[in-house]
């Protein structure tokens, strides 16, 4: 039988960046900062915003 694998990923939001994390399932399961990305102009939420009246 096969046995899934269960990753959990955290994403911590700001208006200056967005930082990553995955971490394996389990409590013992390694937790690793996989990075950051920084918000665009161009981004969904911000042509969102700017559609509102």
């Amino acid at each position: 039988m096969e046995q899934d694998n269960v990753f959990y990923v955290g994403v911590d939001v700001s208006k200056a960046k967005h930082a990553v994390a995955i971490a394996e399932g389990g409590r013992g399961g390694e937790v690793r900062y996989f990075g950051e990305a920084f918000p665009r102009a161009s981004s969904p939420e911000h042509r969102s915003r700017e559609a509102e009246p």
